[in-house]
């Protein structure tokens, strides 16, 4: 566990899922438009002439929207596992060892838990 490390109780964690939900889900739908296959084959298309334009832009602005929802993450020491899944990892501690506060977007509440080796198929409940 590093030094600096932010360490989450379970209410700590819970009152992150709000804005968690808000940017995981913006996640989703920035990362759809920076990964279109429809606006990557007009970028390509457009390449040599005037960068890709609308397409291009568009892609651009939305890879700026990821990285500022990946910040949030960073600034709080939250750890993104999978962002189809909305699968998140909180560090936290159990019985004086590091473990992960695990919680999935579908869920309502932190209710689950995994050592920091293990991931999210070992999960237990709290």
């Amino acid at each position: 566990m590093a030094e600096s490390e932010r360490l989450y109780t379970v209410a700590q964690a819970n009152q992150l899922l709000p804005a968690l939900a808000q940017v995981l889900q913006s996640l989703l739908g920035e990362l759809g438009v920076a990964t279109d296959a429809d606006a990557l084959r007009r970028v390509r298309g457009a390449e040599g002439h005037n960068g890709g334009g609308a397409a291009a832009s568009a892609m651009l602005q939305a890879g700026r929207r990821v990285e500022r929802e990946m910040e949030f993450l960073r600034e709080h020491g939250i750890l993104l596992r999978d962002v189809q899944a909305g699968l998140i990892d909180f560090p936290s501690e159990r019985d004086g060892e590091p473990i992960f506060l695990c919680w999935r977007l579908d869920e309502p509440a932190i209710e689950y838990w995994h050592h920091r080796d293990q991931g999210f198929v070992h999960r237990q409940l709290l």
